[in-house]
């Protein structure tokens, strides 16, 4: 009998998770099903840049009443699609890198750095004499972390921060079938304060 209610335990609980299948990173939700189902699951309520037409890579709010966007093409392949960062308010992006809509694997650079308590990625470029890492990782204990950090001459001079949940549907595996290339210098990578 005890061993009859264990397992129709472990089946309702297996059944709920299979159901609702958080992404192994803060909770975060993706529209897009999963590699080991067919389930759809729901996406945060985030706001975007992104067109209808176009697939959210990742979005959040901001603290200062700003949007943070990555925004696909509806394809996007190792030879075909665009990828373009969008920051600013609602309905108003003031970047939009790149400003054309071409393939990533020419203007972004990623990483997935290896820390003690803390996994993640971020996407890097350079637009001028400015460099931009959006990032979003997991850490122990404090939990997920995302936004935007600029820098100038290798010196961070802003951390634009996400405020409250981050809509995130790509990785370091994603990046590379893109064949957006691997950031040399990705142990360097600091998460911002």
């Amino acid at each position: 009998m005890k061993l009859i209610l264990l397992l129709t335990l472990v089946a309702v609980i297996s059944a709920s998770v299979m159901t609702l299948a958080p992404s192994a990173r803060s909770g975060i939700m993706t529209q897009a099903p999963s590699a080991k189902s067919n389930v759809m699951t729901p996406a945060l309520n985030v706001p975007s840049h992104c067109a209808p037409q176009e697939k959210v890579i990742f979005s959040c709010a901001t603290t200062n009443a700003k949007i943070i966007s990555l925004c696909s093409s509806s394809t996007l392949t190792a030879s075909e699609g665009y990828l373009q960062y969008r920051f600013g308010p609602a309905g108003k992006p003031e970047l939009v890198y790149p400003a054309t809509k071409e393939h990533p694997s020419k203007h972004f650079l990623f990483g997935h750095p290896l820390y003690t308590g803390a996994f993640g990625d971020y996407l890097k470029f350079k637009n001028g004499e400015y460099a931009y890492a959006l990032f979003d990782f997991f850490i122990k204990f404090e939990g997920d972390k995302a936004g935007v950090v600029v820098s100038k001459s290798e010196e961070q001079i802003a951390y634009i921060p996400c405020k409250g949940g981050s809509q995130i549907a790509m990785g370091a595996n994603d990046f590379e079938k893109i064949k957006i290339p691997r950031d040399p210098d990705e142990g360097g990578f600091v998460i911002p304060e």
